[in-house]
């Protein structure tokens, strides 16, 4: 074992964001005389809320800088300090056998533009169906899911950006669903973060179905993937939703459109 030895190691752990998948958070390694210290670093794009808490069975001998919000690249220093003779192999550290762990996208001081309206989500002169809307008795109705919107896009048409933003992630790399919530994290999807710091999930795209990268910034109406049927779904389409801070779901309105909640069974027309 060498001492005094700064590593870069990648610590896979589950964030929170409505529905959770497996996220890669950048961690820093420190070993002294007599304990490792692990920083971890956000590498995403968007904000992230950590939260951590020792073990009943850890928290007699570990220490930990419980809260933090990083920004891009930032980094909680000391986050999990465990002491030297509690750890059989420094090499590899499996920090959920020491802590706690609750990751959030978003920072939970974020003032949500509540006046901006969105620009339906593809291309102009392209009509589709409400398939299920706010409140939809099928799958939106938890929290994360409450205020989304589906519009019942065919396997393989172009979805656009509803507003100005950034990727902050993407996945896409399944080609499975299934009409049960089993499915869930096979859903293909692009997250956008926007300047208020909200986030726009578009989900159930195609297999290798995003078009822009993460990090790349996106202007409102521009392409950014294409429709498939992927993860918790019984047809094709869109699901689309947004998120503020705590993978909570929240209204969201778009330009044109006299009510403001669209209604289910109608299509709507994007006019401009």
């Amino acid at each position: 074992m060498m001492l005094n030895k700064r590593l870069l190691i990648v610590l896979v752990i589950s964030l929170s964001i409505g529905l959770s998948f497996g996220q890669s958070l950048k961690t820093h390694k420190h070993i002294t005389k007599d304990s490792v210290y692990l920083n971890y670093i956000n590498p995403f794009y968007a904000p992230l809320e950590l939260t951590l808490s020792p073990l009943d069975s850890t928290k007699s001998f570990v220490k930990v800088n419980p809260y933090a919000v990083l920004k891009h690249r930032d980094t909680l220093k000391n986050a999990l300090v465990i002491p030297l003779n509690r750890v059989k192999d420094t090499s590899i550290i499996d920090s959920k056998l020491y802590i706690n762990f609750k990751g959030n996208f978003g920072n939970p001081n974020s003032i949500v533009n509540e006046t901006y309206r969105y620009t339906l989500p593809y291309p102009k002169g392209k009509k589709y169906k409400i398939i299920q809307t706010f409140g939809g008795k099928f799958s939106h109705n938890k929290p994360h899911s409450r205020y989304a919107v589906d519009f019942g896009m065919k396997v393989g048409d172009t979805i656009t950006a509803a507003r100005d933003g950034i990727v902050f992630f993407i996945k896409e790399d399944s080609n499975e669903y299934c009409k049960t919530r089993k499915c869930v994290d096979k859903g293909n999807k692009v997250l956008i973060l926007h300047k208020d710091g909200t986030m726009m999930h578009y989900v159930h795209l195609d297999f290798e179905g995003a078009i822009v990268n993460v990090g790349d910034k996106v202007k409102v109406g521009q392409p950014i993937a294409i429709s498939g049927m992927t993860g918790f779904t019984t047809t094709p389409h869109l699901h689309l939703v947004m998120y503020k801070s705590g993978g909570i779901s929240i209204p969201f309105y778009f330009k044109g459109q006299k009510r403001k909640k669209l209604k289910q069974g109608k299509y709507y027309k994007r006019k401009n």
